[in-house]
């Protein structure tokens, strides 16, 4: 039997499908690249955006038709299928089985089940060792980085996310666990790995979060740890030290603000205000000079007034991030920001998220300006040029790099190499080989 996943959302969502994938190869399923050439097709989810969730849908559409064109399994799985359920049949019939975020290992009896004939097939539990998944069965992709799953679930409880919901309560895994699959990526050609979680900071698996990015960093062969995502609650002096001394941490943080009212931040149910967030990144502090820092942004929230926003974007500047991720307010079912009255028109949330997202652009070049002349290392990501025969890379600040390395020559996939910057864009750095 042939499959493939399609996977919307963050890298949890990508190291779930490499889960799921390597669950099928060792039941001898074969992974393939496209829906058409497969007899079994797994959607693996997002719901934390209105848009994620449409394009799940637009894609059952089309799956409704080709399966009665000739014989297909469906499945559904990732935070849709946790938030919706049964609905989910409901809303398209065509579904065979239904498999929450809880429940992964549980794939290759789902598909049996419906492979039997069995309708409706479901499970949606809470199986409490979920998060300590055998990290030899994951299918991973061919990429320079190794994701790694060192925490699962939230107890952080904000009004408009539905991931305490779709992801449970905090489970955390083993320091010995993490390290040992570290090592064990290292040895497999691995040199750069990002630990993840709703809330890696809050780690809690036999030490602090900082301790194990001490921990991992003593891995023989290992260049560089990434980690995401963090709650400003819960970012410490500890870790700000980690990551401003260790040489093995790669010099980025992204730490979510949300918004930079006060006001809206309660409504959110955040736990910090703006004075809060500005002192936790005081703690790096001279460090915080070579960190990019990139955050996200929450706009047009329920009763966000022009004086609200305006606070954003002052701390936009006072922050000065390097780098953001913003969206309009996506309510989703379920959560408490429900009840809140939105009255904001959408021409006018479209209109702030503009004037922010254009002010962002601004900061994030006068961050790459920064890099113009300096020779830094930075990872290969691909295997051959581009079209425009770059090189795609990467720096330990999270900067897209575009290496010419003249004609006929080869680059080590995954590997460091030296880069001079040339170029500085909002979107890219451009480079030649130093």
């Amino acid at each position: 039997m042939k499959f493939h996943i399609e996977t919307w959302g963050c890298q949890m969502n990508d190291h779930d499908g490499e889960k799921l994938s390597g669950l099928l190869s060792a039941e001898g399923f074969e992974a393939v690249d496209a829906t058409e050439d497969a007899d079994l097709v797994l959607l693996n989810t997002c719901s934390i955006r209105e848009k994620a969730v449409h394009k799940v849908y637009s894609e059952l559409g089309r799956l409704r038709e080709e399966k009665q064109r000739r014989p297909l399994l469906v499945g559904v799985t990732g935070c849709l299928a946790q938030q919706e359920q049964a609905a989910l049949f409901k809303r398209a019939p065509h579904i065979d089985f239904v498999l929450g975020t809880m429940a992964l290992r549980q794939l290759p009896r789902l598909v049996a089940e419906a492979r039997a004939g069995k309708a409706c097939v479901m499970d949606t539990g809470e199986y409490p060792d979920n998060h300590l998944f055998p990290p030899s069965v994951a299918r991973r992709r061919d990429t320079a980085k190794a994701l790694v799953t060192i925490t699962e679930g939230c107890n952080h409880a904000c009004t408009y996310c539905i991931v305490p919901t779709t992801r449970g309560a905090e489970r955390h895994r083993p320091f010995v666990d993490v390290v040992a699959e570290v090592r064990g990526l290292v040895e497999r050609g691995y040199r750069e790995v990002e630990l993840l979680g709703q809330n890696v900071n809050s780690y809690a698996g036999g030490c602090t979060f900082a301790e194990l990015l001490e921990r991992v960093s003593e891995v023989e062969g290992l260049e560089w740890i990434r980690f995401t995502t963090s709650h400003p609650m819960n970012f410490t002096k500890e870790l700000a030290r980690v990551l401003a001394t260790n040489p093995k941490v790669a010099p980025f943080l992204h730490l979510p603000l949300q918004s930079g009212s006060d006001r809206i931040l309660r409504r959110m149910l955040r736990e910090y205000t703006v004075a809060d967030y500005l002192e936790r990144l005081g703690y790096l502090g001279e460090a915080r000079a070579r960190i990019c820092l990139s955050t996200d942004f929450i706009v047009g929230f329920p009763g966000e007034t022009e004086e609200d926003f305006e606070g954003t974007m002052k701390v936009l500047d006072e922050a000065a991030f390097d780098a953001s991720f913003s969206f309009i307010y996506s309510p989703r079912p379920g959560t408490p920001s429900l009840r809140l009255k939105d009255d904001l028109p959408m021409a006018q949330k479209s209109e702030r998220l503009a004037r922010l997202q254009k002010r962002q652009t601004e900061l994030t070049l006068a961050s790459n300006l920064r890099f113009l002349g300096r020779e830094i290392p930075v990872r290969i990501e691909t295997h051959g040029p581009t079209e425009q025969g770059w090189w795609l890379a990467r720096s330990g600040e999270w900067k897209t790099v575009h290496l010419a390395a003249g004609p006929g020559r080869e680059l080590p996939f995954g590997e460091l190499v030296k880069a001079r910057i040339t170029q500085a864009s909002p979107h890219f750095l451009g480079a030649e080989l130093a």
